[in-house]
């Protein structure tokens, strides 16, 4: 009996040691490559702060060849010539972690504040696959540090809702994905609507996994551009005048949603 006691015991610290280990290595600092693109006219523009989108890719593309990551999604588009009016930075995830294994976001934000004129007010997060489910968690960590989020082919756990009702919120998935099924999505946008958050759902009929261009549609860039942290109500809520579901339903009506140029390119494996 003390032997089985004394067995359990030992269990129960490894256990916690192993959560202690685990929360002490998110809180670690750590550095990951990553790739800039700035607007075409940022040097002529002396004086003004720039908005900043932080872009997290998909599994296959981690690793420590950072020119992986232009294969598809937003630094696929830049690289081929797509104009934004954003600071764009997209870091590459090692093999073996996900977005949420380390703090990378501080290491390289304290980075990119020294060396570009960037608006703290205006910094947005976007990504898809596991970057998407990245962009969840870390908008769950951060819940006060981002204008706006726009989660593709994710998901998220329920319980984080709580943390995400004064966020502008747009969710994108396939309805028709293989890899990560699109109900991991309709629970977070249905616990989301339970809590009266401003999220938008494009739930892509007919669509895979490959939903990267997306990013080549400027509507989603428009959305962001309206928003901005505002200051805090009593409640913790951001205070904001403009009404993110209204404004995506306004901007997909006057462009035809669907006619979204969202057909597929590479095969579903690469994400």
């Amino acid at each position: 009996m003390h032997r089985i006691v004394i067995i359990l015991l030992l269990a129960s610290l490894l256990w916690l040691s192993n959560k202690q280990a685990e929360a002490q290595n998110k809180d670690k600092k750590v550095r990951y490559n990553y790739l800039t693109f700035l607007p075409e006219n940022y040097d002529s523009l002396k004086n003004q702060l720039l908005p900043v989108i932080f872009y997290l890719h998909g599994r296959s593309v981690s690793g420590t060849n950072i020119n992986r990551i232009k294969q598809y999604g937003l630094p696929y588009f830049l690289d081929k010539g797509k104009k934004l009016d954003f600071i764009v930075v997209a870091p590459q995830c090692p093999w073996g972690k996900n977005w949420a294994s380390e703090n990378w976001l501080d290491t390289i934000y304290a980075e990119i504040s020294t060396q570009y004129r960037i608006d703290s007010s205006r910094v947005y997060l976007t990504g898809m696959s596991l970057g998407g489910f990245g962009t969840w968690e870390l908008a769950n960590r951060y819940p006060h540090k981002f204008a706006a989020i726009a989660p593709l082919c994710g998901g998220a756990k329920d319980k984080w809702a709580d943390n995400l009702t004064h966020l502008p919120i747009w969710v994108f998935h396939g309805a028709n994905d293989k890899q990560v099924p699109v109900s991991r999505s309709d629970r977070m946008v249905k616990a989301l609507e339970k809590r009266d958050a401003p999220v938008t759902y494009s739930r892509l009929a007919g669509k895979g996994h490959d939903i990267h261009r997306v990013y080549d549609d400027d509507r989603l860039y428009e959305w962001f551009s309206h928003f901005t942290l505002r200051p805090l109500n009593q409640t913790g809520n951001a205070l904001t005048k403009i009404q993110p579901i209204q404004l995506a339903e306004q901007l997909l009506d006057e462009k035809q949603t669907d006619k979204l140029k969202l057909h597929c390119s590479f095969p579903t494996n690469n994400f």
